[in-house]
């Protein structure tokens, strides 16, 4: 027996996003959009504009010089990477919480997130692969699932432990047996619930066995990456984290050395940190 039907009731109660994300969302989709429509949107929201403007003169985030009104951040920025900006606002506050099913505390899995994310865009940058879209979002995304089943991990903790002590046991192998899903797919499946964008849904859903995609592959191999380093340096790995393994043909994929990985642990460090500081 497993738990996928309860698993999906919870689905269907999972929280929606806020109503003003959404309506920002439905217009983002549109590269053509007016943004006089986002600002119209935005700036009655006072909270929400401080931190765009906050995270628009972030490192990560910012044009060549500073940013102070809003109009002029969202011309900037343009409409992906609003999108990351509100996306990243509105799950911040989700990804706060302790998750003691994966032995994660407070914050351990916004800060895994933020450093998946920034560090799938330095492998991009550094591997050629910029034109690929939603990196960051979906790198914020990627373990959204771990919040529907943490509940059901600590339900079945013996079955967890005894699980993991099998020789090249795959935790979200050990999922898919004991719940009916592992992770990522109930991340792609409270995502596509969100009506948000098919390569979001397949980069989350994806991100573990990246070997098995047809589609947005190069996305979903730049989260992957950007998962495991995380994971390798000690990121969010709470008590599970490292039963994770790394696809081989991934790597190869990609051309990914040794030098690339010490080089975006770096980059992703110092950007990581003011990211986080905004939005904790």
């Amino acid at each position: 027996m497993t738990y996928l039907k309860q698993i999906e009731d919870h689905i269907d109660r999972f929280p929606e996003m806020p109503p003003l994300s959404q309506q920002l969302l439905g217009y983002l989709h549109d590269p053509q959009v007016d943004f006089t429509i986002i600002k119209e949107l935005v700036q009655y929201d006072p909270g929400l504009t401080a931190n765009i403007l906050k995270l628009a003169n972030s490192v990560h985030f910012g044009a060549a010089g500073k940013v102070s009104s809003l109009q002029t951040a969202l011309a900037r920025l343009g409409t992906e990477k609003i999108l990351e900006l509100v996306l990243s606002l509105t799950v911040s506050s989700r990804l706060k919480v302790s998750l003691p099913g994966y032995g994660l505390q407070a914050k351990d899995l916004l800060r895994h997130s933020i450093w998946t994310a920034v560090a799938a865009q330095e492998l991009a940058n550094l591997l050629n692969m910029k034109q690929v879209e939603m990196i960051f979002t979906v790198g914020l995304l990627h373990d959204l699932g771990l919040l529907l089943l943490d509940p059901f991990i600590q339900t079945e903790r013996l079955r967890f432990n005894q699980a993991v002590d099998a020789p090249e046991a795959s935790f979200e192998q050990i999922e898919q047996d004991i719940l009916g899903l592992d992770h990522a797919r109930a991340g792609g499946m409270i995502l596509a619930k969100w009506q948000l964008t098919p390569e979001i849904v397949a980069g989350v859903q994806g991100h573990h066995q990246p070997e098995q995609s047809t589609q947005y592959q190069d996305l979903i191999f730049l989260i992957h990456l950007a998962d495991m380093l995380s994971l390798s340096e000690g990121i969010g790995t709470g008590e599970y984290g490292l039963q994770h393994n790394v696809s081989p043909h991934t790597v190869k994929a990609v051309g990914l050395k040794k030098k690339h990985l010490e080089y975006v642990a770096s980059k992703t460090l110092d950007k990581m940190q003011e990211l986080e500081k905004i939005l904790s």
